[in-house]
């Protein structure tokens, strides 16, 4: 097995955005170091194949959020993040044409509530609803600040300034929100007391963090296990005087930019090292590992005790959760890049009794697989999309998915059809 080097992400690029410094990261993924075998030192040059190569500096996405549904109004109403440097509450007035309920923030970088123009660039951290408060929660790129948006997009606040930036999904319980940012840094922000956090955790590292973190119950208490571009996995205590500190770390082979998932006691993470680790979400003991065909950086979902993931490749996987034996024959070749997590659809078809599994590539097509085996039941090519790498949303017998230009389709389940929901044409 080779053994990669840890990604360095130091050097400045011209974009200066996530993808750009990943494809900077993967280039010197280059460099390996010496395999001896039988006595004699073998230097192999890894080669790197054009995964993230078609991101030059034309080419980089401006964020992935995901749409999100409206808690309150779940059929009628999402918040669809655009390629604009905005996030669009977006009304659904006859199910296959969307309106613009609010705008945050708005042509000229305001918004209600807010004294100063907003700079946030882009937004790669999916919205999250607060209950507790009627407020989304958005996070800032480039500004790297959370803002509080009331749900009808009358006002909002600032929560809380990491003075870094914001690329990792948010976690959030009662009105704690938990905040990774691209300075190696964990916060703890109440979000009834904004502007302090109750406590950070930093990681003293040069690399950043781009995947969302996962809380975990665990017999030791709750955890926070986030991991980083420097090959690092850390789980970090919740509950009392020990809050905001380790618990346990360990350090694979190669950086990790996906997000941290995590159950039934299992914490799974995929490394840019092509390997898929389970690990005991209590000690960080590795529990098990499975290989794919290259670096591993979409979150995975895991459903009835099934693991569904992907590669940089293309190839879709399902792996037993508890020991990670494969539970496909072989791996579905989308034949393009996967970011968007696979989602998984209980629909009525007669070909597929176990469910369907929605894999979205970024070129613009759309697989339907037979969640039970792998086999393709169909598969759709959204002709106009430009970079599909949010996850998508099931909505009633619908897929949506949003492109980088912030353009939102709907697929229709069952058919080779879609239309574009917003805005529109």
């Amino acid at each position: 097995m080779f053994h990669v080097k840890q990604p360095d992400l130091r050097t400045p690029h011209a974009l200066d955005s996530p993808l750009g410094k990943l494809r900077i990261a993967l280039k010197r993924l280059r460099k390996v170091h010496r395999l001896r075998r039988r006595g004699l030192a073998l230097v192999v040059l890894l080669l790197a194949v054009p995964v993230i190569a078609a991101c030059d500096v034309a080419d980089q996405p401006d964020g992935w959020a995901a749409p999100t549904p409206d808690p309150v109004e779940p059929e009628t109403r999402l918040l669809a993040p655009t390629g604009d440097d905005s996030v669009v509450a977006v009304e659904l007035l006859d199910g296959n044409l969307g309106a613009a309920a609010w705008q945050f923030p708005d042509d000229d970088g305001r918004f209600p509530g807010l004294d100063a123009e907003i700079e946030p660039v882009a937004f790669y951290a999916d919205p999250i609803w607060v209950p507790e408060t009627d407020e989304w929660l958005l996070a800032g790129y480039s500004d790297g600040v959370l803002y509080a948006v009331q749900r009808d997009g009358e006002s909002a606040r600032v929560v809380f300034d990491t003075e870094a930036r914001i690329v990792a999904d948010l976690i959030v319980q009662g009105t704690t929100v938990y905040v990774a940012d691209t300075g190696y840094q964990v916060h703890a922000v109440d979000i009834e007391q904004p502007g302090a956090s109750v406590w950070t955790w930093s990681g003293d590292s040069d690399l950043q963090i781009w995947g969302g973190p996962a809380l975990v119950e665990t017999e030791r208490g709750r955890l926070l296990v986030v991991a980083g571009l420097d090959g690092r996995v850390t789980a970090l205590h919740l509950d009392g005087e020990a809050a905001g500190s380790e618990a346990w770390h360990l350090v694979i082979e190669a950086g990790i930019a996906g997000s941290v998932v995590a159950a039934d006691g299992i914490v799974y993470i995929g490394g840019l090292d092509r390997v898929f680790y389970g690990l005991d979400a209590a000690t960080g003991a590795q529990v098990w590992t499975a290989e794919a065909s290259h670096w591993i950086w979409g979150t995975p979902l895991i459903r009835d005790g099934v693991i569904y993931m992907t590669d940089l490749r293309g190839n879709v996987y399902a792996l037993d959760a508890m020991t990670g034996a494969s539970r496909w024959l072989q791996p579905f070749a989308a034949d393009d890049r996967i970011r968007a997590q696979p989602l998984f659809v209980e629909f009525d078809d007669e070909e597929a009794d176990g469910g369907i599994l929605v894999i979205v590539a970024r070129g613009g097509m759309i697989f339907q697989l037979n969640a039970a085996d792998g086999t393709l039941l169909r598969q759709f090519r959204l002709e106009k999309a430009k970079d599909l790498m949010a996850n998508a949303l099931l909505r009633d017998d619908r897929v949506l998915v949003g492109d980088e230009d912030g353009v939102l389709y709907a697929v229709l389940l069952g058919a080779n059809s879609a239309v574009r929901l917003y805005p529109p044409n």
